[in-house]
């Protein structure tokens, strides 16, 4: 077997061992403040060195979680951005469905005191990311009237994924994935057609 392929699934392994015990200690503590690095090794069977290779503390499990999110919207919007043909949905459909795949340790991370300004810097990473695409910076449209549009969406739409989260044991990927390309299409079209509107 390929050295790289072997290092690769003891990577994942560890990665899976570390959020599992992590949603395991947290059933019984219910808090994330009462959970420690030494307990999450031994639950995951694991060193300590093994976790700090891997992340810096509790907290960051959950942002690397949140990271994955942002890197997967990104692709979505940068190459939905590419052609100017905004098939949302197949990207929704994989962004849900990694969700689905996380939801007890995000369901974790939105109870506990750290996420709100890391749901903060989440919004300002998306909305840079939209508005350096070429639809908006080539947009007519005053600038201030752009930038209010995009944090309605991108706040919206992360708000309503969040609530998604807490309320849903599973969410049902096709259903709201058509909600929001439903959604998302509809405002699009409504920049694209006032862009042309103004040219």
């Amino acid at each position: 077997m390929d050295k790289s392929i072997k290092k690769y699934r003891n990577y994942e392994k560890t990665e899976k061992a570390i959020k599992n015990a992590l949603i395991k200690l947290y059933k019984e503590k219910r808090s994330i403040t009462k959970i420690t690095v030494k307990e999450l090794c031994e639950v995951a069977n694991i060193s300590r060195s093994t976790f700090y290779l891997h992340y810096n503390d509790l907290i960051s499990v959950f942002e690397s979680v949140g990271d994955t999110f942002v890197k997967s919207l990104e692709k979505m919007i940068t190459e939905l951005a590419k052609d100017f043909k905004f098939d949302f949905y197949p990207y929704l459909q994989t962004i849900f469905t990694m969700i689905n795949e996380s939801n007890h340790l995000l369901k974790i991370g939105l109870s506990s005191e750290f996420p709100l300004a890391y749901i903060d810097s989440i919004k300002v990473k998306l909305e840079n990311i939209i508005r350096n695409q070429p639809l908006f910076i080539k947009s007519e449209f005053p600038f201030e009237q752009l930038m209010s549009e995009i944090r309605i969406i991108v706040a919206g739409m992360i708000d309503f994924i969040i609530n998604l989260i807490r309320t849903e044991q599973k969410i049902d990927v096709n259903k709201y994935a058509t909600i929001l390309t439903t959604f998302l299409t509809a405002w699009t079209n409504s920049i694209m057609s006032r862009n042309l509107v103004n040219n």
